[in-house]
């Protein structure tokens, strides 16, 4: 590759006026190696000799002008691209808009100012030597790709790729978005003469500004149809999403920035922040311009790709707008020199065989990020709007639309959990997720927690409502029975119709009564509430079914048997049992808690969790009851006299635990219920013996 800034351009100056191209040859010479011609039909022949970096060209000469001269010169493929700037005496508007039409770079007068003459020669030539060399540039630093490579946290640049892959993936329309984004916005960067580790930064940023969809669910981004308001509203959660995620966790310097903001606009009406013009950062800009004419020039599930000349027009009109002009301006420059050609033509993007690998670690670092910042806004599993946001989001819409509020619940899923693992149990979950999703137009959905979803349907009647139950049900029975482990999972649901007048409090409380009572009938099924809901009076029980259920839901055998659900109803009958016969008992509340600052990783969680669980297990009694409560707690009923009795009990947990699990990642603390006050004594440090 020829280097622009140690060798000289050659430039002709063609004028038929022996003085004039002195006068001009003398300004140049020691900047620039000189060749000069006396007609249009000389500098041609010149050219032919050796191509070079620039024509200065005389518009009035006599034979051959330079109008002809310059027509000559576009009209074939090797001499296309050659920069040529207009030299004339006239201050004629007419002439200059007809040479810059013709393709001149530029418009000089005579006289001659020696400094404004190299200063814009010399930005010309460098302008035209980034963008012709950027194709071979692009190719080089591909291929010295390991060379450059940065250090990045705990993540070569081939996890970066994968990562980017694995975004991509998860929409078969949007296969190398992440890799073309990328490239387009290098190019952007090349063109304006960012140093190298400038540019490196943003190859990977770019790469990386979508991470954010992972937490979308596929059935929201592969949707043709139009997105509901919710959907929307999801879909819009992955830029402030993606920088969370990169938030003190990437050494890729704006890797954040660019996630989180390269869906703000220029005149500040995008998201997430309504940030505007140079107060978003040039990087996002860049990004922004990228992502956009990449979008618009794939084919998506929901269209085909549009013209060349439809996603000019939206650049242009965009400019100001939604894009900063000069970028604009900068990215079609590019493509009118063909530079992007290379991108738009290259349909192959490379697979990852470390797609897999890509994906648990990617699930990883989501989960750590979620259990780090407390961000509740989506359920990570199911890919549905979480307990928080979603019971906030459907009780506003209750206060202003009638519809029916429906509560369901995934039956078994505590015995896939103990028969298949708990990603067995995460398919069910994310089943359940993707199927409200689908059927979600018009409608709200949430995940409660556990095996327990809210859906809100808006302006429907009772029989519309119990056929998208009914659908919902089939289309989750069709899927769960594809695969052998879920099987038996099954949904049971409790509905009522509500009105703006009725408090959400109420309603929940009425859909769980009418849930509450098709799981007496032996689950699989919905009801309606009504007051028989509450009454067993001329109510019909298959008993049949009643005890199949019972069979599928397992029999309590004491520690960790039990879901939260059922240990909240355990509790509140032995607390009436203390206040009828005085039987006494204690709630602890144990925690593993990170040994230091450093956040330890997944893995060593669930192994020392795992740990905890088998040391409670062979320790306390079967009367005693336990459940998991939270990545990292467990919740212990002990049916003991007193504090001591509560120390004793503890201490031997924690000797178990310590012998099990000799990684010191996690410390284990336990907090004692004051059931007379219903304050918590906090026992923390408590830490083991």
């Amino acid at each position: 590759m020829r280097d622009f800034f140690s060798e000289k351009a050659d430039i002709i100056i063609v004028d038929d006026e022996p003085l004039n191209r002195k006068i001009a040859s003398r300004m140049l010479t020691g900047r620039f190696n000189i060749r000069e011609a006396g007609s249009g039909e000389e500098a041609l022949q010149l050219v032919k000799e050796k191509k070079p970096d620039l024509i200065l060209l005389d518009v009035h000469m006599p034979g051959m002008n330079g109008h002809d001269v310059i027509n000559s010169l576009k009209a074939v493929d090797e001499t296309f691209d050659i920069p040529v700037v207009f030299v004339t005496a006239d201050d004629d508007r007419e002439t200059e808009a007809n040479g810059l039409m013709e393709g001149a770079d530029d418009f000089i007068t005579k006289p001659f100012r020696q400094d404004i003459l190299i200063q814009r020669i010399s930005r010309i030539i460098e302008l035209h030597f980034l963008q012709s060399n950027l194709k071979e540039e692009v190719a080089r630093q591909t291929a010295k790709a390991e060379e450059r490579s940065r250090k990045i946290e705990q993540m070569s640049l081939q996890t970066i790729h994968t990562l980017a892959n694995a975004i991509d993936a998860k929409d078969p329309y949007t296969k190398g978005h992440s890799a073309r984004v990328s490239q387009y916005s290098v190019m952007m960067a090349e063109a304006l003469g960012w140093d190298k580790d400038k540019v490196e930064n943003l190859r990977y940023a770019a790469l990386l500004h979508d991470i954010g969809k992972i937490g979308v669910p596929d059935s929201i981004l592969n949707n043709p149809k139009k997105l509901s308001d919710a959907e929307y509203s999801i879909i819009k959660g992955h830029a402030n999403m993606g920088g969370d995620i990169l938030k003190n966790r990437m050494m890729v310097e704006g890797a954040e920035d660019v996630a989180r903001s390269h869906h703000e606009r220029f005149d500040g009406s995008g998201y997430p922040r309504g940030l505007e013009g140079e107060n978003i950062s040039e990087q996002a800009r860049i990004v922004s311009i990228a992502d956009a004419f990449d979008a618009m020039s794939s084919k998506r599930i929901y269209r085909r790709a549009y013209s060349f000349d439809f996603i000019r027009n939206e650049l242009i009109e965009g400019k100001g707008k939604q894009f900063d002009p000069y970028l604009v301006d900068i990215f079609i420059g590019l493509w009118d020199h063909g530079l992007l050609d290379v991108i738009l033509k290259n349909d192959s993007v490379e697979e990852d065989d470390g797609m897999e690998a890509s994906s648990a670690l990617l699930q990883e670092v989501m989960e750590s990020f979620v259990a780090q910042n407390g961000v509740d806004d989506i359920d990570i599993t199911t890919g549905i709007m979480s307990r928080t946001t979603g019971e906030a989001a459907i009780a506003q819409v209750m206060q202003e639309e009638n519809g029916c509020f429906i509560f369901f619940d995934v039956d078994n899923l505590k015995k896939i959990n103990d028969t298949n693992g708990h990603k067995a149990g995460d398919r069910v979950l994310k089943l359940m997720g993707d199927t409200l999703i689908a059927n979600s137009e018009n409608s709200l959905c949430c995940r409660l927690g556990g095996d327990e979803f809210l859906f809100f349907m808006k302006n429907v009647s009772k029989d519309e409502a119990e056929q998208k139950v009914q659908k919902i049900i089939n289309e989750f029975v069709e899927k769960k029975n594809e695969d052998a482990e879920i099987a038996v999972a099954s949904l049971s649901a409790g509905l009522i119709m509500s009105t703006p007048a009725d408090t959400y409090a109420e309603t929940y409380n009425k859909a769980d009564k009418a849930l509450y009572h098709v799981k007496q009938n032996g689950k699989d099924g919905y009801s309606f509430y009504n007051s028989d809901s509450e009454s067993a009076r001329n109510e019909k029980v298959d008993i049949n079914r009643l005890v199949n259920g019972i069979k599928n839901s397992g029999s309590y055998e004491g520690a960790m048997d039990v879901e939260y659900r059922q240990f909240a109803k355990l509790f509140e009958y032995i607390a009436n049992l203390e206040k009828r016969y005085a039987h006494p008992f204690k709630l602890v509340m144990i925690t593993l808690e990170a040994s230091d600052e450093e956040s330890p990783r997944m893995d060593e969680l669930e192994d020392a969790m795992f740990c905890m669980e088998q040391s409670i297990r062979q320790t306390v009694r079967n009367v005693d009851i336990v459940t998991r409560y939270s990545r990292q707690q467990f919740l212990v009923i002990l049916l003991v006299p007193d504090i001591e009795g509560v120390n004793l009990v503890v201490e031997r947990i924690f000797r178990g635990y310590y012998k099990m699990n000799r990684s010191g990642a996690f410390t284990p603390t336990y907090s004692i219920a004051d059931m007379d006050s219903n304050k918590e004594k906090d026992n923390e440090n408590r830490n083991g013996v």
